[in-house]
């Protein structure tokens, strides 16, 4: 073992004995810590004995040892109480998600029963309501009859539920630009497995929590009739539904093939 100043001890009797059951203790403690502390922390030297006020006996200095192992001992408890040094990673627990309520889906037993080639009315009209619809397919629309009017128009309060004429898959969302023209809120429904296509145009709102690819059932409401992208939509009138029947995606006159709701008037 290299010698350091501390093994300059005096050389008288008493002395001697307490450098050997100093001696003693130090080797002592530095094997029972030997395992489980730092190089740093295996020992209590001499001189951190002998400096305690003329300790003279051995049982003395092992109570010296024993309260030196414990502040070690709670040295290390505090370190893993330390997030940083935890044996386990901490688990970041991730916010909590706000999911939407599914649109109410209609009882398909509560539908009005169809005759073959009808199209479900796409508004739900109470008795109380107004729903007037005309037969403008094919009308005159833009500067000079630029273009064909490809849908009918169902005059209609506002507010009232428009509803999906057909099962099918939402592919398109339409969202007001705040201009007086285009298609301002509306879907495109494509009903994949008879290849037809619907637009709804001019919805006040869509339905909450709907989105592109969505799966529409049968007589699910996917909006509400409005004015958006009209002439009206400042002056609070027009409110109308803006339909479109798209066989094989080419517009065609829906207004023969509407089921004829007792709640709505039909333009002879």
């Amino acid at each position: 073992m290299t010698a350091t100043s501390d093994d300059h001890l005096p050389s008288d009797p008493a002395s001697s004995a307490r450098g050997d059951a100093a001696l003693a203790v130090d080797r002592a403690a530095e094997h029972s810590a030997a395992s489980t502390t730092s190089p740093g922390e295996r020992s209590v030297s001499r001189r951190s004995v002998l400096a305690l006020g003329g300790v003279g006996s051995a049982v003395g200095i092992g109570a010296i040892v024993l309260a030196r192992t414990s502040a070690v001992a709670e040295s290390r408890v505090e370190q893993f109480n330390d997030a940083a040094d935890a044996l386990q990673p901490a688990q970041r627990i991730p916010p909590p998600t706000t999911t939407t309520p599914p649109t109410t889906v209609p009882d398909i037993g509560s539908l009005p029963p169809l005759e073959p080639g009808e199209i479900l009315f796409p508004i739900i009209v109470g008795p109380d309501d107004y729903c007037w619809v005309s037969d403008s397919f094919g009308d005159c629309r833009g500067s000079g009859c630029s273009r064909l009017h490809e849908g009918v128009d169902l005059m209609a309060d506002r507010g009232l539920p428009v509803r999906s004429p057909a099962a099918g898959r939402l592919t398109k969302r339409y969202d007001d630009s705040g201009l007086l023209f285009g298609a301002g809120n509306g879907w495109t429904l494509l009903d994949e497995e008879n290849d037809v296509a619907y637009r709804f145009f001019h919805l006040d709102t869509h339905e909450e929590g709907l989105e592109v690819d969505d799966e529409i059932a049968l007589g699910q409401v996917i909006g509400y009739v409005g004015n958006t992208g009209t002439n009206g939509a400042n002056s609070n009138t027009n409110y109308h539904l803006h339909f479109e029947y798209r066989p094989g995606n080419v517009p065609m006159d829906s207004f023969h093939l509407l089921q004829r709701d007792p709640n709505a008037s039909f333009q002879s």
